[in-house]
């Protein structure tokens, strides 16, 4: 899916009408959306014999409009994460001994807590619109596009100060989505970025093997990722959504979708509103 940039989306102005399928590729969305959005009156469109055509102005204007607004803050995507991570572990624990009970023990400031809660309730399936997903989870940190020597590599990524992202830190094969020479995608903290691209002598490249994600300082230790150990899976589905292969979005997007399912099931999202949730909060 190619990402739009702002003055692509503006001269959208130029086209009179759009197909579905170049509506749902510029905002981001599925096909089967966009029609679900034509039927429910919130994208005009009329039919022809060629199917539905979209004002190209409206789907301009609404794709603007999802990206106005503050962006979002690194520690609230590692909040985000840390919860989904959290629901995901114990729905596959089966309420297991280790299994975190409250969403208080993941995110201990309340005001964050809540309003983080209050965000993934609001929250469209990831599978049939990506797009805010994308947006909020961007905030995980700054990436950088790096190329390094082939011959260290490997050393690169058994750095105790680095954490594997991406496919490779999926749980599960995902259909051989990490195959040998892909992008070795890292997370590292700020405080260990600048010696750890120093001392692999890495150089910034648009095509480099490398696509290194530096978690800020402001994120808390508590949510941000373990050092030496691969990201949490709904990062890694994270990585995975800015991917072009088609089939990777699609995995990162199911994997969030399983982990927002988790969340619903354990009872966390309930009752967000009057400021309590279900099992300890």
């Amino acid at each position: 899916m190619k990402t739009y940039r702002a003055e692509e989306v503006r001269a959208l102005a130029d086209y009179q009408v759009l197909s579905v399928h170049e509506a749902a590729d510029i905002l981001g969305i599925s096909m089967q959306r966009v029609r679900q959005m034509i039927h429910g009156g919130q994208l005009a469109a009329r039919r022809s014999s060629a199917g539905w055509l979209i004002p190209a102005a409206e789907v301009a204007e609404r794709s603007e409009r999802l990206h106005r607004g503050r962006p979002p803050e690194p520690h609230t995507a590692w909040s985000v994460l840390a919860l989904l991570a959290a629901a995901c572990t114990c729905v596959s624990e089966d309420d297991q001994p280790g299994c975190i009970e409250s969403a208080a023990q993941v995110v201990p400031d309340r005001k964050q807590r809540h309003r983080v809660l209050r965000m993934l309730a609001s929250l469209p399936d990831p599978v049939a619109d990506q797009t805010p997903w994308r947006r909020l989870l961007s905030a995980r940190g700054k990436v950088h596009y790096l190329w390094v020597h082939p011959g260290v590599l490997d050393r690169l990524a058994a750095d105790p100060r680095v954490s594997k992202g991406g496919a490779e830190a999926m749980v599960g094969d995902h259909d051989g989505l990490t195959r040998p020479g892909a992008r070795l995608e890292l997370y590292v903290h700020e405080a260990d970025a600048d010696k750890l691209i120093r001392g692999y002598h890495m150089q910034e490249d648009r095509n480099g093997q490398v696509y290194l994600i530096i978690v800020p300082s402001s994120v808390p230790p508590e949510l941000a990722p373990d050092r030496g150990r691969p990201v949490p899976a709904p990062a890694a589905a994270s990585d995975l959504l800015e991917e072009k292969d088609p089939r990777a979005r699609y995995a990162g997007a199911i994997e969030l979708r399983s982990c927002l399912d988790a969340l619903h099931n354990i009872g966390w999202l309930d009752h967000i509103d009057s400021g309590t949730t279900q099992r300890g909060d």
